[in-house]
């Protein structure tokens, strides 16, 4: 008896951190629910989540997908297959568009939460480094509360996380690319699925966007070439160098087959000529965050950080932490080398600038997780699970009570957006409109076939969208809003007489029997 006995606390013993880890992490999944929940729920963030333009591209791809309509789509730069893949997932297990929307929004912020978690990692593991992940997961949160509006290129860049299109997933791939970089160069010898994993990010990211070249690959060479310079261990970094490196040109080399699905425009993302006119955009970004109490706060806490950061990066290449030197040069260096580097690009898009909404915090990860505190074998794992179980039950309590009616307020759909839907359902007719105009209804019609993508002079918009769509050239009606610009008929068509159906923010033209050919 004493021998099972014996075996069975030491099943317990090795269970232990585990599930002081589920308890942090139950923790995080309520802060994000709660988090999420609020930005749906302002008008400004809500909208951009579930009735923004750009936002239709991952649910509208993704019903292409399940629907087996997929044929010849045009995209951006970005591919958007992270949170695709997530978002087909979030689709299969039920509920409706805005629902997945909502889950996806979650999700985005529990992977922070995780991805802060392998940042934290410290020789001295389990609870300290839990707490570190927390506290600058809470932080980032702390940012996202403070935004609000409907504009997708204003200066608040943390709530961005919440979106499905606004580079979640990049975030998140140039995040964890830095914390696997810490353990990768702490060690003489790496374990080698570390150095598999950061090329597999690494290839995945730059695949889906190329902006982890910016955001991860060039800065993360830097920091480790001069951290790293005279170390001992610079056999670690050239691993390091060569999987980060290696794997960003194979996902570059496997857009190449996808190139005619890329419509994008490179010179557009590339104007020197422009840098004195970009360097006034961010700027004026900058004066924009500032007009507000939330935003100072924001931006105070955003520099203590920076800052911290910097301090943080002597310390520890003074004390010879060359993994913690690492993670502290990022969370400061990246954000100023991107900026200046897309201001010499002559960029003009403030999402490129989302790195200072989440590379601080990891000053903040940095400082707790290296803190000199009694290690999880030194303290009574009682003491820690009661530590661990106040996120955990606040958290826990809230997202198992509250995720079904938190879902629900926050997705219940616009009434103009369901008046639009249904107008179009019933009428069985094929439409058209402009991109910021039609998107959100196309995406929820039960045929999106029904709404053509045209600009104003109803030829074909080829972005974002299938351009099997296209093949359509009559129209019956149109789907207006505000940000509509003023549509030019065909000669043929310029007297036709349209009913007006007011659906609230959509007006819907209605112009049947007649119907217009579109150029």
């Amino acid at each position: 008896m004493r021998i099972v006995a014996t075996a069975a606390r030491s099943r317990l013993r090795a269970l232990r951190p585990l599930a002081i880890e589920l308890l942090w992490l139950l923790g995080a999944l309520g802060l994000a629910l709660l988090v999420v929940t609020y930005l749906a729920g302002t008008s400004g963030r809500g909208e951009l989540m579930f009735l923004d333009g750009d936002s239709m591209i991952v649910p509208l791809f993704s019903r292409s997908i399940l629907e087996g309509t997929a044929s010849n789509w045009a995209m951006s730069a970005v591919l958007f297959v992270p949170e695709i893949a997530a978002f087909l997932v979030l689709s299969v297990l039920g509920g409706g568009i805005q629902e997945a929307q909502f889950l996806s929004a979650v999700a985005n912020f529990a992977g922070l939460y995780l991805v802060f978690r392998v940042a934290a990692v410290t020789v001295a593991k389990g609870n300290r480094a839990a707490l570190a992940a927390t506290a600058g997961f809470a932080a980032v949160c702390i940012l996202a509360v403070t935004e609000g509006s409907g504009n997708g290129d204003s200066p608040e860049l943390a709530s961005l996380l919440a979106m499905t299109t606004y580079y979640a997933a990049t975030v998140l791939g140039a995040l964890l690319a830095v914390g696997i970089m810490r353990r990768i160069v702490a060690s003489p010898t790496p374990r080698r699925i570390l150095v598999i994993a950061l090329f597999v990010i690494a290839a995945l990211s730059v695949f889906t966007n190329p902006l982890y070249l910016a955001w991860a690959t060039a800065p993360l060479v830097i920091i480790v070439i001069v951290v790293c310079a005279g170390s001992a261990w610079g056999r670690s970094a050239l691993w390091a160098i060569v999987a980060l490196v290696g794997g960003s040109a194979l996902g570059y080399l496997l857009r190449i087959p996808l190139a005619p699905w890329i419509v994008a425009n490179p010179d557009n993302y590339v104007q020197p000529n422009r840098s004195r006119a970009s360097l006034g955009y961010y700027w004026d970004l900058l004066l924009e965050r500032l007009s507000s109490p939330g935003g100072i706060l924001a931006v105070a806490i955003v520099v203590a950080l920076t800052l911290l950061g910097v301090w943080l990066t002597l310390r520890s290449l003074r004390h010879g932490a060359i993994g913690s030197a690492v993670v502290a040069a990022y969370s400061w260096f990246a954000p100023v080398a991107t900026t200046v580097g897309f201001i010499l690009l002559g960029t003009e898009a403030s999402r490129y600038l989302q790195l200072w909404a989440f590379a601080p915090v990891l000053a903040l990860v940095v400082l707790i997780a290296d803190a000199r505190r009694a290690t999880p074998a030194e303290t009574p794992w009682r003491r820690l699970v009661a530590f661990a179980a106040i996120p955990a039950l606040l958290g826990g309590v809230t997202f198992i009570a509250v995720l079904p009616a938190a879902a629900q307020r926050a997705t219940e759909h616009d009434t103009s957006l369901d008046c639009a839907v249904d107008w179009v359902n019933a009428s069985g007719a094929v439409g058209a409109g402009q991109f910021w105009s039609v998107r959100a209804v196309k995406t929820h019609v039960d045929d999106p076939a029904q709404l053509i993508q045209t600009d104003f002079a109803l030829a074909d918009y080829a972005w974002l969208i299938d351009r099997a769509d296209f093949a359509e050239r009559e129209i019956s009606f149109l789907i207006v809003d505000e940000q509509s610009a003023p549509f030019t008929f065909p000669a043929a068509a310029e007297n036709l007489r349209s009913t007006t159906i007011d659906c609230g923010r959509f007006q819907i033209l209605d112009y049947s029997p007649a119907s217009i050919t579109r150029p």
